[in-house]
């Protein structure tokens, strides 16, 4: 009876003559053709582990796009280079800090340690060490390349010679980078830099330490320059100083930047905390700028329609905010100036702007000042 039961039911469906014929299942190998499985590479050069790779950029080499590149702890003494064909690739130490990537004594070809051109790469928890005579850069990104590097330590970026006037930490020049959470320290010109008008940069959560007061170099923390733009957030920068201060070190520089934001930085013990020249629409915001042996902030050469606002600029020796004579348009609205050395704001300029200078001064937060009502 049972048996019976589930005929009928069976038979109630609606029959095969009644149905559109089914086509007959393909699988769709056609679509997978050329198709490659993603792949983790190991590279280990401790030869009791006869890992399949002992150098990275042997790895590299291998790789296809879309590949990990997963790297042992120990010392790989080497330069690293990612053409442009390997795209999507991530290399990455596996313990943070533990996989050094250090210069060889003499550097051959492209005068970096590592150099990226291919795009979207990872470059992750790695040491990046020099010295190495005439190094220009711990990383550098470049020929239309885009990379993100974090949660790196780039350290001691100069060559035989310190004050060469090259060695930056991440060099990004014709590419776009993300540079994030790394720890910038013992570089000769420069922790981080973006430059040139092809050249974008999302710079975040980086500590950036130069080497304290030096007669040798003027050095900066983190640069945008040269019609590079990008944003600059969350950083900490420090002991950017040109002992002699015939020139000026700064924490954070715009120097003939494409608009660029500058928000929520702590700038301690350089020369300028940000210094801003010939630079149009950028933005600084919520940022703290203190102990500088210049000025807090600085708006100079030609620089225009940049807002400040809402910053904390104190206890620094000469201003809490200082604009030159040729510095105009710019909007400077909501800022705590307080115990600097010379005045809290002061406005060279002079214009139809707020107490006859070429500016907008409101609503800011400081004792002293020329003209003496910038506060707003």
């Amino acid at each position: 009876m049972a048996f019976s039961a589930l005929r009928t039911l069976s038979g109630s469906r609606n029959s095969a003559s009644r149905r559109r014929p089914r086509a007959p299942l393909r699988p769709g190998a056609e679509v997978l053709e050329g198709r490659q499985l993603l792949s983790t590479l190991v590279v280990d050069n401790n030869p009791a582990d006869q890992a399949p790779y002992t150098t990275i950029q042997a790895a590299v080499d291998a790789a296809e796009s879309g590949d990990t590149i997963s790297v042992a702890p120990g010392i790989y003494t080497e330069q690293v280079t990612v053409p442009v064909a390997k795209n999507n690739l991530t290399i990455v130490s596996q313990q943070l800090g533990a996989a050094e990537i250090a210069a060889p004594a003499t550097l051959t070809g492209a005068p970096d340690i590592v150099r990226i051109s291919a795009n979207a790469v990872t470059l992750e928890n790695f040491t990046i060490s020099g010295p190495s005579d005439g190094i220009e850069a711990g990383v550098r990104i470049d020929r239309g390349g885009s990379a993100t590097v974090r949660d790196n330590l780039i350290t001691q970026i100069y060559g035989s010679i310190f004050g060469a006037g090259q060695g930056v930490g991440v060099l990004i020049r014709g590419g776009n980078g993300t540079i994030s959470d790394n720890t910038i320290t013992q570089y000769e010109k420069a922790g981080i830099v973006a430059d040139g008008a092809s050249s974008s940069a999302g710079i975040a959560g980086n500590l950036v330490v130069g080497v304290g007061p030096t007669d040798v170099i003027g050095q900066n923390g983190i640069q945008i320059s040269n019609g590079a733009h990008g944003s600059i957030v969350n950083n900490d920068v420090s002991q950017n100083i040109y002992s002699p201060q015939e020139y000026v070190a700064a924490g954070i520089l715009l120097f003939n930047a494409a608009p660029t934001t500058v928000v929520a930085n702590t700038a301690t013990q350089n020369d300028v905390g940000i210094l801003v020249s010939g630079t149009k629409g950028a933005t600084l915001f919520n940022n703290d700028l203190s102990d500088s042996t210049f000025d807090g902030i600085e708006l100079r050469d030609g620089t225009t329609y940049t807002v400040v606002s809402s910053n904390h600029s104190h206890d620094n020796q000469l201003d809490g905010i200082y604009i030159d004579a040729t510095a105009m348009n710019n909007t400077i609205t909501r800022n705590v100036l307080m115990q600097n050395g010379n005045l809290d704001a002061e406005d060279l300029s002079t214009g139809t702007g707020t107490a006859g200078t070429a500016n907008t001064w409101s609503k800011n937060a400081l004792t002293t000042s020329s003209p003496s009502s910038l506060h707003g």
